[in-house]
Formats: C-alpha cells, sequence, structure tokens
C-alpha cells in the first residue's frame, strides 16, 4: 500500500484472492461498489489523508472469513438506510471521513436500524430531543409510543489505544506481507516489544513469507514477541490474529460513560441507551466468566445504584460488539437466552467466526414491553445477512467460500 493509502483498485485486487467461491468474488465487489457508490469516488483517500486509517474489514474481505460477511452487512444496512430521509446527514459525514470512534458510532447506529427492521418496527436518524437543543441517535418508531435511543461505545483507554495502535500496525504490516507473497498468515501474539525488535520481526516474518511461496510449505516462526503460521495456500478456519493477553477494570469507564449519557437523555420521551462495550468488560473481567444470570443482576445493580437517571430513563442495552469465536459456526449450537428479574441475556452468533453478548436491562417496570422488544430484535441477529442477502439477489454466506 502507498503512502497515500489504498485505493479502490487495490481492495478490487484484494478480493480476488484465493479464500472465496466465484460467488463470494461477486458478492465482495457487490459490497465494495455499494460502499464507493455511497461513500464517493474519493472517499478511501480523503479518509485515509484525514484519519491515516480505513476500515480493516475492507482490507480483509479476499482473505478472512469473517471480514467479508461484516463488509457485506455494512453494505447491505447503508442500501437500507439510504431510503431513509433523516439518514441523509448520517451520510454526509461519513463521506467527509470519520475518526475511528465516529465510525464505530455510525455502524452502531446502523446496526440498530437493521434489529429495529426485523421487528418490523421503523426508525429515522438524529431525531431532535424534545426542549433540548441536543440530538438522539435513534427514533423507535412503533403505532404507538416512539422511543429515542442513544447509541454510544466504550473504547479502549489511553493505555489501551497505544496496544491497539501497536496491533493495527502489526497487522498492517502482516497484511502487506500476505499480499507481496500471496500467502496467509495466523498470528498470535505472546507479547508487545519495542519498536527495533518489533520492526526485525516483521523483517523475519516477510522472509519466511517468501520461503513459504516458494517452497509451496507451511512455515512457522516462533518468538518472544508471538507466532506467525504461514500458508502458501488457504489458511485453516478460525482467528488469523490474536493479540496478547490483557486484563481490565471493566465497570470505570463504562460508569463515567452512562453517567454522561443519562445527563444526555434527559427529556419527555422515553429513551435507551445502546453501548458496545470494548474495553474488555466482556472478556477480561471476572464478571465476564460468571454465569449469565448472575451476570445480569450484577450489572443491573451497578446500572441502578451507581448511576442518577432522569425519570424518562428506559434501560440499558450493553454488548460485547462481534467478537472472534472459537467455538463453532453452527447457529443455534451458539444461540444462548439467559433470564433473571433484572433482565435479558443473549448470545449470538453475528456472522461465522463472530459472536455477540448481549445484556437487556430495563430501570424501570414500565421498560419490560420495551425489553422484550430488544430481545426479540437481537435474538434474529444471525439470520439477518441472509435474509437481507436474499432480498439483494445475492448467495447465502455459506456459498461465498471455497
Amino acid at each position: 500500500m502507498s503512502d497515500a493509502g489504498p485505493t479502490w483498485r487495490l481492495i478490487d485486487d484484494i478480493v480476488v484472492r484465493n479464500g472465496l467461491s466465484d460467488n463470494g468474488v461477486v458478492a465482495a465487489r457487490w459490497a465494495v461498489g455499494r460502499l464507493r457508490r455511497h461513500l464517493g469516488e474519493s472517499w478511501l483517500s480523503r479518509q485515509y489523508r484525514k484519519h491515516g486509517w480505513v476500515p480493516h474489514v475492507l482490507l480483509l474481505a479476499g482473505t478472512h472469513r469473517y471480514a467479508l460477511p461484516q463488509l457485506l452487512s455494512w453494505a447491505l444496512w447503508l442500501d437500507a438506510a439510504a431510503s431513509e430521509p433523516t439518514f441523509a446527514k448520517v451520510r454526509t459525514n461519513m463521506r467527509k471521513g470519520m475518526d475511528a470512534a465516529t465510525w464505530r458510532h455510525t455502524w452502531l447506529q446502523l446496526e440498530v436500524a437493521r434489529a429495529a427492521a426485523s421487528c418490523g418496527t421503523p426508525c429515522s436518524f438524529e431525531p431532535s430531543i424534545p426542549g433540548s437543543v441536543r440530538s438522539a441517535d435513534l427514533l423507535i418508531r412503533p403505532e404507538r409510543s416512539p422511543w429515542m435511543v442513544e447509541t454510544t461505545t466504550v473504547p479502549r483507554g489511553a493505555g489501551d489505544m497505544a496496544w491497539e495502535n501497536y496491533e493495527d500496525h502489526v497487522q498492517a504490516v502482516v497484511r502487506e506481507v500476505e499480499r507481496t507473497h500471496d500467502v496467509t498468515c495466523v498470528v498470535t501474539l505472546n507479547d508487545h516489544v519495542d519498536e527495533a525488535e518489533t520492526r526485525e520481526w516483521l523483517r523475519v516474518v516477510d522472509v519466511f513469507a517468501s520461503v513459504a511461496a516458494e517452497s509451496g510449505e507451511v512455515q512457522v516462526l516462533k518468538g518472544d514477541v508471538g507466532v506467525v503460521a504461514i500458508y502458501p495456500d488457504l489458511s485453516p478456519p478460525g482467528p488469523s490474529f490474536t493479540g496478547a493477553p490483557q486484563n481490565r477494570d471493566g465497570w470505570h469507564r463504562l460508569g463515567r460513560t452512562l453517567a454522561k449519557k443519562a445527563v444526555q437523555i434527559a427529556g419527555p420521551m422515553p429513551a435507551w441507551v445502546r453501548v458496545d462495550c470494548l474495553d474488555g468488560l466482556f472478556q477480561l473481567t471476572e464478571w465476564a466468566t460468571m454465569e449469565p444470570a448472575d451476570r445480569i443482576d450484577e450489572i443491573a445493580a451497578l446500572l441502578h445504584s451507581k448511576i442518577t437517571w432522569p425519570a424518562n430513563a428506559y434501560g440499558v442495552v450493553l454488548s460485547s460488539g462481534p467478537g472472534v469465536n472459537f467455538d463453532g459456526n453452527d447457529a443455534a449450537v451458539q444461540a444462548v437466552t439467559g433470564r433473571s428479574n433484572s433482565g435479558v441475556f443473549l448470545r449470538r452468533l453475528t456472522h461465522p467466526y463472530l459472536v455477540r453478548e448481549t445484556f437487556i436491562v430495563p430501570l424501570s417496570g414500565e421498560a419490560t414491553e420495551h425489553a422484550d422488544w430488544w430481545a426479540a430484535a437481537y435474538g434474529d441477529e444471525p439470520a439477518w445477512l441472509d435474509i437481507d442477502l436474499a432480498a439483494a439477489g445475492l448467495p447465502k454466506v455459506a456459498d461465498l467460500f471455497v
């Protein structure tokens, strides 16, 4: 990739690499074409010039099994939202280029809109909060009693961002190695090391990739940084990149985020807060190891006791976001629903090799009906993509890969 960043031509070159069936290549090119249409011919260069990055899913769609389904979802969600007049302002902001936080926020809005569609409930974007100069993110419009949704993401902290930047850099270099040598790398990091050692390790990865390409044999590089298996043909199914282990304090940053949202949503209309918690709460805390019912009760107790909510606050939907799944891709097997007096827990396969955990916590008895709506909306998530693909005249996900 040049210093000017990726081009649409480069993206097209990437999606035709081994790993996709003929149907998969057609679908990938369709998805890229839809993003190109909605975001504009100059969007890639503008995005990279302003913020120094483009979404990884675009760069991985031709080689990594979890990436193409995500890319297809994005394209389909954009198509659906484009027919809603209130989405025009959101799309304009997307076209200008977005930092990572705003990008995640926008896709969370679109995800909630897709969840609403699964219940046959219309919604609109960026509604004004009555009696306030602020806007919410979505207005859910059932036949009676609409309500607002404020979406937000709890990202990693400053230290975590440095951690993420390190791993993003390693991934970017490894992806370039893959493209240069026409191989696939499966990376597991053990630790982060200084710049010089990292640079040398990545140089050796490139050497091993060259050997794999020339010999046609799998090469494995082991070291203090981690392990890289380099495949001259298709890689085995599963995650292509596993970062180094981390530990997290789960509540502190989530609580701070929710306290701000509690102030923001105050108004006369019922409101929910939809949160993707990406800073390790779902993976790296003691809470993550509890049984679902206990986890619901504990998080509900914190939401009630630690946050001062306005009277119109109906509840919180807290999610892990899509995470790499190591336990198989049978949607029926992966589907888990748990309930307690405090709320609802859902575990669902969002796409092949990606799973989401979601907690729906009503804050009052009046919100029970809404909680059931959220459970129904996200409960059908494994079916969303195939339904949308069929409506677009495209094959099912299972037909996209070799």
